[in-house]
Parts: structure tokens; C-alpha cells; sequence
């Protein structure tokens, strides 16, 4: 299943993400309109009804369906508690970054006031000379986490999603640390949907690219990681309780657009796609904003 959060922002419903075939344009099922019960995709979500209550409502006669054309996605989970990031988790991005490979996972936050939607504009303001995107497999935690094995770790996922750890690189390198220069406003667009984990048997085999006005920046596989999914959950977990709805965002490959010569930055006017394979594009204009 493809869950989605469809509407304005800050009132987004609810829905399963139904794609076109040759007999129906793209629907998205109205969860809330079909039980008043799920309000939204969040904690209290993923720890009473979960993805099997989804299936059981698919089953349902009369759904309640709309049309997908005009809707706008908003992330595919509400505001969650906390955002991990990694740092540093494929080769080639060590490479252009600092050459220095991690013994161990790195790991920064990013502001869960920073998410926005697919097709939600990212918002540079002036003074923002140096901004760029970095493609990334991003998780949704399903259930509680705690000191868990890595053999059982890949059961705590509810789903995949993308994440564009958009980042201001003259405010990371002035400020020395990364959490400030990746959590302005709109700099975590998140979706364009999440997909349940029975789709996505081999989440470690993805191709996984970026796009600016056409052009790719990234492209690699998941496989690439250095520290695998199954290591990073259970490494989390030993130091911090997961909860339901936590996102984890596993990392860049190289090809940034910041580290190329001559370097590639956002401008107003540009569009940035962030793509994944078994999971989609998550397209994003970019505009300068004043005032």
C-alpha cells in the first residue's frame, strides 16, 4: 500500500494512494471518510490500528474514493516526534565530504518542523547562497523500539518513504555542526507517500537518484550503505527509545550538488526530484522568498 496525507497543510486527511491504470485516473481512498476513528497517520495510528487495519478496510464494499489530480500530498506521517539523520553512510559521499569514513554510525537530527509535502515549494530566503539536496531512503518507525536484535529490526519498520535532506552548506561549515543548516523552513521535503514494508522486500537493492531541472546529481544504490538499516535501528535502540511514527533518514550517496565543480546550488525557479526505485518521485520547486 501507498499511504498518503492529502490537503491543505496543517489539515491534511488521511488515504491510501491508488496509482492510474488504463481504465482509472490516480484515486486516493478517503480513510477518514470511511472511519472517523483514524484522524491521521500518527503515533496513536501506528500503535491501535496499523497496516492491518488499512487491509481490512480495503476489503470493505461502498469505499469512498477522489480523485488523486489536484490534490496536494502533504509528508505521509504526521509531525513526528524526531527526525534521525545519518551522516557520512556511503563511500562516495565520505569522499567528497571529508574523506574520513566512520568506525561507527553518525548520527544528527533535523527538525520535524523543517517537513514538507511533494510538490511543496522549498523556501530559500536572501542570504542563502549555497543550498543543495541530498536524496535519501528514509523509514517510518511501526512499533515501540527498544534493545532490539538486528535479525528482528526490519519488523519495527511500518514503511519506506524519501527524504531531501535539503541543506544550507554556508551555515553548516560557519556554524560547525549540521543540525541548524538542514532545519529551515521547508528543507525536509518527505513522500511523495510512504510504502507498507511487505512491498519492499530488499530495501538494500534500490536505485536511488536526484534531478535539478532534469539534470541527475545522484544516482547509486542502496547497497552502497555503509552501515545497513538492520545496524542502525538496532544501534539507535540501545540508546534511544523508537517510537511509532519516527522517522530515520539513512544517508546520501555522493554527487551532491555542492561538492561538484563548478558547484550546483538551488535557485529560484529550479525543481528538485528526489527518486527511488519501488517507492517514487518526490518533486520539489524551489523559490526565493522575501519578507
Amino acid at each position: 500500500m501507498k499511504l498518503v496525507r492529502y490537503g491543505a497543510p496543517g489539515a491534511e486527511r488521511p488515504g491510501i494512494w491508488q496509482d492510474a491504470t488504463k481504465d482509472e485516473p490516480a484515486r486516493i481512498l478517503d480513510v477518514q471518510g470511511m472511519v472517523f476513528d483514524i484522524a491521521d497517520y500518527d503515533a496513536r495510528f501506528w500503535r491501535t490500528f496499523g497496516i492491518a487495519r488499512l487491509r481490512a478496510l480495503l476489503q470493505e464494499p461502498n469505499l469512498k474514493w477522489v480523485p488523486a489530480a489536484g490534490q496536494r500530498l502533504g509528508p505521509p506521517v504526521a509531525p513526528p516526534r524526531q527526525i534521525i539523520c545519518l551522516g557520512k553512510n556511503y563511500r562516495d559521499h565520505v569522499q567528497e565530504f571529508d574523506a574520513q569514513a566512520p568506525e561507527l554510525p553518525v548520527y544528527f537530527a533535523k527538525s520535524p518542523g523543517a517537513l514538507c509535502g511533494h510538490g511543496d515549494v522549498i523556501r530559500l530566503r536572501p542570504g542563502m547562497e549555497r543550498v543543495d539536496g541530498e536524496a535519501e531512503l528514509a523509514v517510518v518507525i511501526g512499533r515501540r523500539a527498544r534493545d532490539i536484535q538486528e535479525s528482528d529490526a526490519l519488523a519495527y519498520v511500518a514503511g519506506y518513504t524519501i527524504l531531501n535532506d535539503v541543506t544550507n552548506r554556508d551555515l553548516q561549515k560557519s556554524r560547525g555542526q549540521w543540525f541548524f543548516a538542514k532545519s529551515a523552513d521547508s528543507f525536509a521535503p518527505l513522500g511523495p507517500w510512504l510504502v507498507t514494508r511487505d512491498e519492499i522486500k530488499r530495501p538494500h537493492s534500490l536505485r536511488i537518484r536526484q534531478r535539478v531541472n532534469g539534470e541527475v546529481l545522484q544516482d547509486a544504490k542502496t547497497s552502497k550503505m555503509i552501515f545497513r538499516l538492520e545496524m542502525v535501528l538496532a544501534d539507535l535502540s540501545r540508546v534511544i527509545t523508537l517510537e511509532p511514527g519516527d522517522v530515520i533518514s539513512t544517508g546520501t550517496p555522493g554527487g551532491i550538488g555542492s561538492a561538484r565543480t563548478p558547484p550546483v546550488v538551488l535557485h529560484d525557479g529550479d525543481v528538485m526530484e528526489c527518486e527511488i526505485d519501488g517507492i517514487g518521485v518526490l518533486r520539489n520547486p524551489v523559490a526565493m522568498m522575501y519578507g
